[in-house]
């Protein structure tokens, strides 16, 4: 799953690699994803180490029940964005307007060029080496949870099962939408893509 809600995607500020904290709505996010995975006996949590996913993690684990460790892998973090990093995209593409309408017409193989961000080939290799790498530690049948990014996760998603699986145009995956994905000997099935049923009474001001 992506990561819950945080300051930097409220203020729409483009995070690539830089921290920034879950928002209070993304921490109730966090908690509700939590509590939809309770009937799933967790064997494992996997994050990426950023703060925004090693917390949306963490709150995963305290609602599920999960006493084991949070393993960080680096392979999961989120595309790094050039130099779009720290900016908030609405700013930037009004500042540089020329540059904006390059980068959004682009094709992918070209458009991360552009800015200087990962590549979504290299992206790729290290998504699928850290599923690899989850996948070797696990028995068949163990039910694993893995918090990262959206863009990581689209292009991951697109690559693994085919980009018209987002047939809406969803430029982005959800602030914690879950995504189900069996691993068998015939390769990966997609079971659920990006459900947010477990957000439908999540609210953007607290409850407690």
């Amino acid at each position: 799953m992506r990561h819950g809600e945080s300051e930097a995607n409220v203020a729409e500020i483009w995070q690539g690699h830089m921290e920034s904290p879950l928002s209070g709505l993304g921490r109730r996010q966090a908690a509700s994803a939590g509590r939809a995975l309770r009937s799933f006996p967790v064997a494992a949590i996997y994050s990426s180490p950023l703060g925004r996913a090693v917390e949306t993690a963490e709150i995963i684990a305290r609602e599920t029940g999960y006493a084991g460790e949070i393993v960080k892998l680096p392979g999961l973090i989120e595309r790094h964005g050039g130099i779009l990093q720290g900016h908030h995209w609405p700013d930037y593409a009004a500042a540089n307007p020329e540059l904006a309408e390059r980068f959004l017409s682009a094709p992918d193989s070209e458009r991360w060029a552009l800015v200087g961000a990962e590549d979504t080939p290299s992206v790729l290799r290290r998504a699928r080496g850290a599923i690899e790498e989850i996948l070797r530690r696990h028995d068949a049948g163990e039910v694993v949870v893995v918090t990262t990014h959206g863009g990581l996760l689209k292009a991951f998603l697109s690559d693994t099962f085919g980009r018209e699986i987002f047939e809406n145009g969803e430029p982005r995956v959800p602030n914690t939408s879950i995504t189900r994905i069996l691993y068998n000997a015939s390769g990966p099935k997609l079971l659920e893509l990006a459900s947010t049923g477990h957000l439908e009474r999540v609210t953007t001001q607290p409850t407690d």
